[in-house]
């Protein structure tokens, strides 16, 4: 990324974010349901469960229908438009998975959570109820299928806070997680020795003018979050709860 006529972080993401689609009010109870739950994962391909399959709708559908090179069909109309449709069989997830992931691409993973019985009893249209249950991204896989047996699966994340900078990583798999202090210059070489598969960035560090460099060889595997995700004093009352302590004086300097 160039240093000037460089875009904001908001600016970017505003680009790149799936248009959100509107629910018709005639839209079926089921439709209405999945596109509610698409709205909360706009940047997320959606595993929609139905019975022994995850269906995938509307972009999402033509997305994977071409990474997974899988058969893309139709079901219904939204906005007088044909819904492009395609799916995968709940046994074989995993390996739909691993190619998405591989791909760049983060999916949300979307179940049942009652029994249909229960659905039913609210009436003959009544649909089961569902929600997003996991979201897989490439840092944050844990099972054997989907790992390479020969080297880590690093999740890592850098922060700022009263000018210092602090970067974290851990391999969600095994457990293993580290923290150090670390300088501007540092960050390039520090990312490049752990070979994060994501690494995990507050808004405003990506307009960070002593990082663009960094960020242009780092860019597909970024994923932007919130500013108040990185919340200093937060994140110090969350280790002192996970810790059970009342001062972090012996984990050191962070």
């Amino acid at each position: 990324m160039s240093q000037h006529a460089q875009p904001s972080a908001q600016e970017e993401k505003a680009d790149s974010a799936p248009e959100t689609l509107a629910i018709p009010a005639d839209a079926t109870p089921m439709m209405q349901q999945y596109l509610g739950l698409k709205a909360a994962h706009p940047d997320y391909i959606l595993f929609y469960r139905m019975g022994d399959f995850y269906e995938l709708f509307f972009e999402d559908a033509v997305t994977a229908s071409q990474v997974l090179d899988i058969t893309l069909t139709r079901r219904g109309k939204h906005a007088g438009e044909d819904i492009p449709m395609c799916g995968v069989p709940f046994h074989a997830a995993d390996n739909y998975l691993e190619k998405l992931i591989l791909s760049g691409l983060k999916v949300a993973i979307c179940e049942q959570v009652e029994d249909p019985a229960e659905a039913k009893k609210r009436g003959s249209k009544s649909v089961v109820k569902r929600d997003v249950v996991r979201i897989v991204t490439p840092g944050t896989l844990t099972e054997d299928s989907l790992l390479d047996a020969r080297s880590a699966n690093f999740l890592a994340s850098l922060a700022r806070a009263q000018g210092e900078y602090a970067l974290a990583w851990v391999d969600i798999s095994t457990g293993q997680f580290q923290v150090m202090g670390i300088d501007a210059t540092q960050v390039g070489m520090e990312l490049a020795r752990l070979s994060p598969k994501e690494v995990l960035i507050p808004q405003g560090l990506y307009d960070d003018e002593a990082l663009a460099l960094v960020w242009q060889d780092w860019k597909s595997r970024l994923t932007l979050q919130p500013n108040s995700f990185f919340d200093s004093g937060k994140g110090e009352r969350l280790l002192k709860q996970e810790y059970d302590v009342a001062v972090l004086d012996s984990f050191g300097g962070l």
